[in-house]
């Protein structure tokens, strides 16, 4: 879907709502270590500012980091926001992301992709929380002490550490994200929180079925029981109708319309897991290799959500849906800022 698929009004009302809208992206990828690639001699902060976009979620470090590495890139990002002070903001609260789109600045949102960096020691929790991570992933797709991924043989559920993550997860004021996480771990997590959770970057498995990363409606009905919310990925291996076949903004409102039947616009958000910095040799000599992935460079991103500066086109397929003003000022941002403010509090 593109810019000529909408009629002028419609076109104006999207430039409107982009202006208006807290917009959050629940996950993405890095913004420095290593820094996306300039574009049209813009860089990705610059590019950033243009986009709409009022705060993304970063994953700080690669799921296998350790506690140090984590450390590391938390000293980076630091660094990151007193180098451009006028531009980039850390996000540790509501009040943060208010404050960073009332003075024009990009928020970020410390998120790591898995626990392991924690590992058994709880009291790390606390170390990180105080730095600033605000949400994590209790699993990636491998099985760890916690509980087990989506790409696990088999799936136990919730460890004994799993559960005690879950309750320091919650005592901390770190929104719980179940992304990557195998389906009985991710039931029992919902039902042991006492926060809603989030599932930061999933998909419908009714609409995508090839992969272990997209999830079942039970799994989105249990989540939003509770208040939670499920962040849609424009990712390819996410969103396409035939493996291999890269899609394209209307593949990825497939799923968009598909949870507005099943939970409603009061509980769907927007999770990109756009990676700019990545490159075809990174990927076709780390992930697809690591992940047997069907999936190459050219195609593994969508055509019309490759870039931050193609976020606008999610508003544009929103808008196409026919849903009001209200219902997508909701789904760019204020979902998962009413889960924010049930679990970080002010």
């Amino acid at each position: 879907m593109t810019k000529a698929n909408l009629n002028e009004n419609q076109e104006e009302r999207v430039h409107e709502l982009v202006k208006d809208s807290t917009f959050i992206d629940a996950l993405c990828g890095n913004i420095i270590n290593p820094e996306p690639p300039i574009i049209e001699d813009k860089s990705y902060i610059d590019r950033l500012l243009e986009s709409g976009i009022t705060a993304q979620s970063i994953t700080l470090a690669n799921p296998q980091a350790g506690f140090d590495g984590v450390l590391k890139e938390i000293y980076s990002y630091y660094n990151l926001f007193d180098f451009y002070p006028q531009k980039i903001m850390q996000i540790n609260s509501v009040s943060d992301i208010k404050k960073a789109q009332k003075e024009g600045k990009i928020g970020v949102i410390f998120n790591l992709q898995n626990s392991i960096s924690v590992g058994k020691d709880f009291y790390k929790w606390s170390i990180l929380s105080k730095l600033g991570l605000r949400i994590c992933q209790l699993t990636y797709n491998e099985p760890n002490i916690f509980g087990y991924g989506c790409m696990s043989e088999i799936d136990n559920g919730l460890t004994f550490y799993g559960k005690q993550a879950i309750r320091e997860m919650n005592r901390q004021k770190i929104v719980i994200d179940l992304s990557h996480v195998g389906e009985k771990t991710s039931l029992e997590a919902i039902e042991h929180s006492k926060n809603p959770c989030v599932f930061s970057h999933s998909n419908a498995k009714n609409v995508t079925p090839t992969t272990d990363r997209n999830i079942t409606d039970e799994m989105m009905i249990e989540l939003t029981k509770k208040g939670g919310v499920i962040g849609l990925s424009s990712h390819a291996f996410l969103s396409h109708k035939k493996v291999g076949k890269q899609p394209d903004l209307d593949d990825y409102m497939r799923h968009f319309d598909y949870l507005i039947n099943l939970v409603g616009p009061e509980h769907i958000g927007v999770g990109t897991d756009i990676y700019e910095y990545y490159t075809k040799f990174f990927w076709e000599t780390k992930t697809k290799l690591l992940y047997d992935s069907p999936w190459f460079f050219e195609t593994v991103f969508n055509a019309d959500l490759k870039r931050v500066d193609q976020y606008i086109n999610i508003v544009r397929g929103l808008v196409k849906l026919g849903l009001s003003d209200e219902e997508i000022h909701k789904i760019l941002g204020l979902n998962f800022l009413r889960v924010f403010e049930k679990v970080w509090g002010e």
